[in-house]
């Protein structure tokens, strides 16, 4: 019997531990709109280590209900070192047919790709290398074997002294 209780922990710890480690950085909040592009990500990138995350982006996308452009994330995905597929879901504008404007991004428009570096706790933009496809949405796929970390424009190179001051940047700032 104690057996079984212990049994019925691991079964608790273990999802718990399971989303601690893969915990999201990239969240798409769109919903599938019946259009998309498929962005494949090759075995041959060699700077992704495993639980790094990619973002894919629409930088003018379409963001909203209202036809509102903008940069949207519209598909995410774990490398785990083997090819990984993510699908990049399509904004739909059903407007002049009485329907809706489903957000996602705009045909024809180029893939942004940003990494999350897990190791590092940090978001990269990167550049990337396409082998097969256009490196757009444009309802077909694409390809991708390798990527470029894009090294973050400030580094901070001075050694911590213990005193500091807080900067807070509200997303109201335009």
């Amino acid at each position: 019997s104690s057996m079984n209780l212990l049994f019925k922990k691991v079964n608790i710890i273990i999802p718990i531990i399971f989303s601690f480690i893969f915990s999201q950085h990239f969240d798409v909040d769109i919903e599938e709109t019946g259009e998309s592009s498929l962005f494949i990500f090759q075995e041959s990138i060699t700077t992704l280590l495993s639980g790094d995350e990619l973002g894919l982006f629409d930088s003018n996308g379409i963001i909203d209900s209202d036809g509102n452009a903008g940069e949207i994330l519209v598909g995410a995905g774990f490398w785990t070192g083997s090819q990984l597929e993510v699908v990049g879901i399509h904004g739909v504008d059903l407007s002049q047919f009485g329907g809706p404007i489903l957000p996602g991004a705009s045909e024809g428009n180029s893939l942004t790709l940003k990494v999350w570096k897990a190791a590092e706790e940090m978001e990269y933009t990167v550049t990337y290398v396409v082998g097969t496809g256009s490196g757009s949405f444009d309802g077909l796929f694409t390809a991708i074997e390798e990527i470029y970390l894009v090294e973050p424009h400030f580094l901070v190179a001075i050694e911590e002294t213990g005193e500091s001051s807080l900067f807070i940047f509200q997303e109201s700032i335009t």
